[in-house]
């Protein structure tokens, strides 16, 4: 699997700022939307070969950000996957992107919750400063192959209405084909790296053995495979 980038975002410049609190329902792709003002920025990049697809908007007081993140390469074979296989191996892998979070976010981690949104598990982490008034607050979810993440912020009038508003309006299309267990176990990527060896060899050695008989046929000799 790819070794995951989550970009937390910075407060800059070209982030747009809500004049207005009216809001639309947005289709951030076929499986995921949720509410965003008018004038919020949606942009696609890729850093260091991984698709991130990303929406922000912020206001006087806090800033918001959507990120999509692609898990795992599109044409990966799904017997080699690397994702996911059950809920024990989920939660492992959530648990990594927490230990990554935790050392990008300039806060320190007050409490991290297991959170379901239309039967889909998820995480949801709360920080604080140094006060330990709140300041940012993340929740994310693995659907499919990628890593839906949402952030809320707000260095000095943290709303906790406003904040539970935001990511209560993230709906997951459940008509659609979602999995949170695309992986397969280590056992049986093994076994099937070691299967595709072996058969690989046998192919190597007929290849030789049919090569030997073809140049000893033309040099006029009988075959040493010759009964």
């Amino acid at each position: 699997m790819k070794k995951l980038y989550i970009l937390f975002f910075i407060l800059i410049t070209s982030t747009l700022t809500a004049q207005n609190s009216e809001m639309i329902s947005y289709k951030l792709d076929d499986l995921v939307s949720l509410d965003v003002p008018k004038n919020f920025v949606e942009s696609d990049t890729i850093v260091d070969g991984v698709e991130i697809h990303q929406i922000r908007f912020k206001t006087k007081t806090f800033n918001f950000i959507v990120q999509k993140v692609l898990f795992e390469n599109e044409d990966q074979k799904e017997s080699l996957s690397r994702l996911p296989y059950d809920y024990t191996s989920l939660i492992d892998e959530y648990n990594r992107v927490i230990a990554r979070m935790r050392y990008r976010v300039p806060y320190y981690l007050k409490s991290k919750t297991l959170v379901e949104k239309e039967g889909f598990t998820g995480y949801n982490l709360k920080f604080a400063n140094d006060l330990e008034t709140p300041t940012y607050e993340a929740e994310f979810y693995l659907l499919n192959k990628n890593l839906y993440t949402f952030f809320y912020a707000s260095d000095t009038q943290f709303n906790n209405d406003v904040k539970t508003e935001l990511f209560n309006s993230v709906k997951i299309n459940t008509k659609q084909d979602i999995s949170q267990y695309l992986g397969k176990p280590p056992k049986y990527r093994y076994g099937y790296v070691l299967a595709t060896y072996f058969f690989l060899s046998l192919f190597v050695i007929w290849v030789i053995i049919i090569s030997i008989k073809i140049y000893r046929k033309k040099r006029g000799k009988s075959s040493i495979f010759h009964e």
